[in-house]
């Protein structure tokens, strides 16, 4: 009878290696010569990990952060039998090549099934087949791989713009990681605070022909958006994308949470292959749509109850949409969290018409309750007071070839109606 191989299916133990603070989070770099694979998990002390190969291949660990070694037989055993005793799909990852999970104090190990609920809750677990294909979602746009090749420039405006507020200077890079991806020509709208000159560099030389405007720091990114709009420097394109560097970095929130949710917006709006694109041609197709957004970020859902979108917003909301014309018992709460979408920009007339620019106070760090938590909850109200409707977009599109072949695989994704 043949024997077992010493090493045959052994599992792994990874130990964590120092500190880095309080809910830092590491990458895992791990192949089984064929794929690797980009994995992420919180890191702290007493936290740590076991990796069980699902095939007879070797794996290849690799991570500044913890230290790799390949268990005995019999503890690898072990870390099989407790895989399969972990019912609940939070409490582990699983890979084509191997599966993930935690060990340690039970409040340590709570950071990786919360780690792995927000996550799904975004639509992005990480073991998903999304974040598999699009390795930026987790570690932002490092390489031009797939940056498309603008058109020359034209004269006069394009159809297009890209409205961005940055006040953070560190989320500039994937928002210009974003936007090299366009395909669709675009003019460039930047607003920030003053006192970001390298910021503005830093866009210029990605962006030359970038517009920047400096404004008071009012109102976060939708008092600079709604000056734009009230000025009427928005009347002269046809579809307007609003994004922002939302980093959620205060109040006690995880800052890579931030930037997750951060890079999945821009993707489900416009890195995602061929899906910007798509986006316009549903524009002109259906000139009944006036906003389009990402559907994970469309509240309520079923992840986010109706009292917990409205939070603490809601008598200012209503207060606001009664102004618009839609009164109180008529008003239906949807919208996209994040303040993230694409839009015609005359169908947000009857929320410019409410003048709310200058009503912003000065910026108090709140959380919730600010005027700007309240106009979040009424563009998609102002859409459908002007006579039009909101459409989503899951955002995933596996465009390997034409961006017909994207807009088609793209149009699967599209809620067209909310029933």
């Amino acid at each position: 009878m043949r024997s077992l191989p010493i090493d045959f299916r052994r599992a792994y133990r990874l130990r964590p290696i120092g500190h880095r603070g309080e809910d830092a989070v590491s990458m895992l770099r791990i192949s089984d010569g064929a794929v690797e694979r980009t994995v992420l998990v919180p890191h702290c002390l007493g936290l740590g990990y076991f990796v069980a190969p699902a095939g007879n291949t070797s794996l290849s660990i690799a991570s500044k952060d913890f230290r790799a070694e390949k268990l005995g037989i019999l503890l690898s055993l072990w870390v099989r039998l407790r895989l399969a005793l972990l019912f609940k799909k939070k409490k582990y990852l699983q890979y084509d090549a191997f599966s993930l999970f935690s060990y340690g104090p039970r409040a340590e190990r709570k950071r990786f099934t919360r780690l792995n609920q927000d996550m799904s809750n975004i639509g992005a677990g990480l073991d998903s087949h999304l974040v598999a294909s699009h390795r930026e979602l987790l570690a932002g746009w490092e390489d031009d791989d797939a940056v498309v090749r603008r058109p020359a420039r034209r004269e006069g405006p394009n159809a297009v713009a890209i409205v961005a507020h940055i006040y953070y200077e560190d989320t500039w890079p994937d928002i210009a990681g974003a936007l090299r991806r366009l395909a669709v020509p675009f003019d460039l709208i930047v607003t920030t605070v003053p006192g970001r000159e390298p910021l503005a560099e830093a866009i210029r030389r990605d962006f030359p022909d970038a517009d920047i405007d400096s404004m008071e720091n009012r109102g976060r990114d939708v008092g600079p958006f709604l000056t734009l709009l009230e000025r009427g420097r928005l009347d002269r394109y046809r579809y307007v994308c609003k994004v922002h560097g939302k980093k959620s970095s205060d109040g006690g929130r995880k800052a890579h949470l931030g930037a997750l949710w951060r890079r999945r917006l821009l993707f489900d709006l416009l890195a995602a292959p061929g899906l910007a694109r798509a986006v316009v041609d549903l524009f002109e197709r259906d000139p009944t749509i006036g906003m389009v957004g990402p559907r994970t970020f469309r509240l309520p859902s079923d992840n986010y109850s109706e009292d917990l979108s409205w939070s603490v917003n809601r008598a200012m909301v209503l207060d606001l949409a009664s102004k618009m014309g839609v009164p109180p018992d008529q008003f239906r709460l949807d919208f996209f969290g994040g303040t993230m979408f694409w839009v015609r920009p005359e169908a947000l007339q009857p929320l410019r018409d409410l003048r709310l620019a200058s009503a912003f106070p000065e910026e108090k760090g709140l959380l919730d309750g600010g005027l700007e938590h309240a106009i979040e909850r009424l563009f998609g109200a102002a859409v459908v007071a002007a006579g039009y409707r909101l459409a989503d977009t899951g955002g995933f599109s596996e465009a390997a070839g034409s961006e017909r072949g994207a807009a088609s695989r793209y149009k699967k994704h599209v809620d067209r109606k909310r029933e």
